[in-house]
């Protein structure tokens, strides 16, 4: 069975939180952390959605990088989370909760029939 579609405006709107997630549980480069993220199931994903989603975090102050030699050809510029990166992964696994609690809702209220003469 083919995995399910996904949308990708759904996932650009919580990628930032499952990338500050995947650093939060390991430091990791960018390519490391694209196949992590593969691993996760989320199979779909590209380095060119990964890393402008790294760059913005970097710059609004939420990740830092430091560089580290390869053997195997150039520095890996490894992220991990600052402190205001832990509270805005807080912050956003709070808010999916309560999102998530509330879709369920909405589609468990659609699964369950209805008698059309209710609704007049």
């Amino acid at each position: 069975m083919p995995p399910p579609v996904r949308d990708s405006q759904l996932l650009k709107g919580v990628l930032p939180m499952l990338v500050l997630a995947a650093l939060t549980e390991q430091e990791s480069y960018g390519y490391q952390l694209v196949n992590r993220l593969h691993d996760a199931g989320l199979t779909d994903l590209t380095t060119g959605t990964v890393y402008p989603v790294l760059n913005r975090l970097e710059r609004d102050g939420q990740i830092r990088s430091r560089l580290v030699p390869s053997t195997s050809g150039p520095a890996r510029k490894y992220y991990r989370p600052t402190d205001d990166g832990a509270d805005e992964l807080t912050a956003a696994s709070a808010a999916w909760d309560a999102l998530d609690r509330t879709v369920r809702t909405v589609l468990s209220a659609a699964r369950t029939p209805h008698d059309p003469e209710e609704t007049r």
